[in-house]
């Protein structure tokens, strides 16, 4: 069953009188409980997508979609006052700087707590018992509950903001780059910490981040963007094993690995959203480009089961 079906979901932003597509055609389905991770460089869609379906862009941001169907029901036109039912509650989101995202003049068992009592008819005594126990589940201990952002470390500005999206047992988590200013060890701790997570309540994750590595951890299945389109999406195993994009390929072999003499790189820099690229947006950087690639937009073709592209190079497999 699938929690969240995403269909033509196209995200723009004006700048200067003019209109920009960011994201086109961004179209996606994600099973009840499995985790979802999408990569590419930065600026390619991974972020602002997912902040449109929560209706989260900018001023400047515009979106339309045929339908983003949440769990049965379609939330693409749902007001404002609709939304924030939905937000923090049956959909939480974990964002990429914990400091930034905590309030410095509250506690963090305050901020847990006024999340919970948004959300549910509880009272306080009862929503600060909730706060502990989310604490508690992402291993902060309840003597830290009366304490100030600023006392905690980047990995427990983390784990509370975790506990937080977790206080209202949401359904579906949106973790965007949740683990980019931690160190390796930090990083490991939040990663088994989603594990877990997903094995106590079976939640459905979906997972931004820069680092395959990282995302091989704990990913069912990988969606790679670039240039704001979905250019391939397989199951992790698939995308590891047998990549069948280009950009894929790039992305894979740029990891390091202690074989490697040096690390490979992919030729050129992503585009700007300036840039009207003809055919593939990913020909200029592309070594088997064909004069076909550079007029012609691919196709999303289906490789095998749950293994789609769009790369002309498999227009015959």
């Amino acid at each position: 069953m699938n929690i969240l079906e995403v269909k033509n979901l196209n995200v723009s932003f004006e700048v200067d009188e003019q209109i920009y597509p960011v994201v086109k055609n961004f179209n996606f389905s994600l099973e009840k409980g499995k985790t979802l991770g999408i990569v590419g460089e930065s600026g390619c869609g991974k972020s602002v997508s997912l902040m449109s379906i929560l209706k989260l862009l900018p001023k400047n941001g515009r979106f339309k979609a045929d339908y983003i169907n949440f769990s049965g029901e379609d939330i693409s036109n749902f007001t404002e006052t609709e939304m924030q039912k939905i937000r923090g509650n049956r959909i939480a989101l974990i964002p990429q700087d914990p400091m930034s995202s905590l309030n410095p003049l509250y506690t963090i068992g305050e901020q847990i707590v006024e999340t919970i009592k948004l959300h549910q008819k509880v009272s306080k005594k009862e929503a600060r018992a909730l706060a502990i126990e989310a604490l508690r589940q992402v291993n902060i201990q309840e003597n830290r509950f009366d304490n100030y952002p600023h006392q905690f470390s980047g990995g427990m500005c983390q784990r509370a903001i975790i506990a937080m999206a977790l206080s209202c047992n949401p359904s579906l988590i949106i973790a965007d780059e949740p683990t980019t200013a931690l160190d390796v060890t930090v990083q490991s701790q939040i990663m088994k910490l989603f594990k877990d997570i997903q094995q106590k309540f079976g939640t459905t994750i979906i997972f931004v981040t820069h680092d395959l590595a990282l995302i091989s951890q704990i990913a069912d299945e990988i969606m790679v963007m670039y240039n704001g389109h979905v250019v391939e999406h397989a199951s992790c195993s698939d995308f590891f094993n047998n990549p069948s994009h280009p950009y894929s390929k790039g992305l894979l072999d740029a990891l390091p690995d202690e074989k490697k003499s040096s690390l490979n790189t992919i030729k050129g820099q992503p585009p700007t959203i300036k840039e009207n690229i003809l055919g593939c947006k990913f020909h200029p950087r592309c070594d088997f480009a064909t004069e076909k690639c550079q007029q012609e937009s691919p196709p999303r073709l289906k490789i095998k089961a749950n293994h789609f592209v769009s790369c002309w190079l498999k227009e015959n497999f």
